[in-house]
């Protein structure tokens, strides 16, 4: 008699991405990559880790004077002005919603051990304590500075990271939010992140895209589905909503097998409650947004 045909895995996923992962959140392990351990430029995938490192440094009623160096940070801004008071939250909330560069560079200045350069080395020290084994962290908003190199395994563990932190997942997860700016008037910001704002995909937790011109798009996507939460990344690629989509569809028909690579020190808390948007949602003002380092319109 015939011996039965073992079930066949299905197809690799189609992604155009020169580096990419798609990884179980609960246990770490390696569902499909292609060159993930490869340090690359990142972009503003970079403030994952920016994020982690300001909502542990500081106090969340902590309030920061701007910097003229934010004020003058190139790439996507948001408007913030030198001598500015501004809440950790606001800093946070543009930095993950909008991409803002001068919410990075007004976090990075305040670290109370060594300014901008201390913060930097928080950074790298919190990159290697999650078990982050490949990039080198330069820059707090993800400008192509000499150096500043990520992978997109490190990249996934980080955004399994930011799930844990409820305050940080709720923004990434956010469509829109209403912000308050100092002279009291709100503005509604959508999320950059249309693989959140858009609605399209039922379950998505977030998490950030970046880009710039020579690291092209990138994006930490995580999506929850029957109680499994899994995060992509793909990096360097043109299509990147299409790659994510295409690594999320993969790894929710798979399961890890028992030789899978594991990231990370540790398993992250799985999954984050997605928060109600606004049904109005307005993009930030054109005038405080250049655009030419951030996430793309």
């Amino acid at each position: 008699m015939a011996t039965p045909a073992a079930a066949a895995s299905p197809p690799g996923p189609r992604v155009e991405a020169k580096a990419a992962v798609v990884m179980d959140a609960a246990t770490g392990a390696v569902l499909w990559q292609r060159q993930a351990h490869r340090p690359v430029l990142v972009a503003s995938t970079t403030k994952i880790l920016t994020a982690l490192v300001a909502s542990e440094a500081y106090r969340s009623d902590e309030l920061f004077k701007v910097p003229e160096a934010a004020e003058r940070v190139d790439g996507t801004r948001f408007g913030y002005r030198t001598g500015w008071h501004i809440r950790r939250h606001q800093l946070l909330t543009t930095l993950l919603l909008v991409s803002a560069n001068d919410a990075a560079e007004t976090l990075a200045a305040a670290y109370p051990d060594g300014g901008r350069a201390g913060f930097l080395r928080a950074m790298q020290a919190k990159a290697e304590a999650l078990g982050c084994t490949d990039s080198t962290w330069r820059d707090p908003s993800g400008l192509d500075t000499p150096g500043h190199r990520g992978s997109a395994a490190d990249l996934a563990v980080l955004g399994r990271a930011l799930l844990g932190q409820p305050e940080l997942a709720e923004l990434a997860a956010s469509r829109a939010v209403r912000y308050r700016w100092p002279d009291r008037h709100v503005q509604v910001l959508a999320n950059h992140n249309h693989f959140v704002s858009w609605g399209r995909d039922p379950g998505a937790l977030g998490i950030k895209t970046g880009y710039t011109v020579r690291a092209r798009s990138t994006i930490v996507a995580a999506q929850r589905r029957g109680g499994r939460t899994l995060v992509a990344v793909a990096l360097g690629s043109d299509h990147m909503y299409d790659d994510v989509r295409a690594l999320l569809a993969y790894g929710f028909k798979v399961r890890p097998t028992a030789d899978a690579e594991v990231l990370g020190a540790v398993a992250a808390p799985e999954g984050a409650t997605q928060a109600a948007a606004p049904e109005e949602t307005l993009p930030p003002a054109a005038e405080r947004l250049t655009g030419r380092v951030g996430s793309p319109q």
